[in-house]
């Protein structure tokens, strides 16, 4: 039995799982974004500081450890 491995893109993998993957790279700003249905989790670093949050539909926002 042969078993493969593909790599998917992201608008492939935003319609396997529903929701959305964003990447964002800039001078002074890294993170990534995982929601699925509305819920979800982002992680960043921008001027010397890590940042996350956890996303539900009634919520948005996080917080920073410089």
């Amino acid at each position: 039995m042969s078993k493969e491995i593909n790599e998917l893109t992201m608008d492939e993998l935003d319609a396997v799982n529903g929701g959305a993957v964003t990447v964002v790279v800039d001078k002074r700003y890294v993170g990534i974004e995982i929601t699925v249905g509305g819920y979800g989790f982002g992680v960043w670093v921008t001027g010397g500081s890590l940042c996350g949050a956890l996303f539900t539909p009634g919520h948005r926002g996080g917080t920073c450890i410089p």
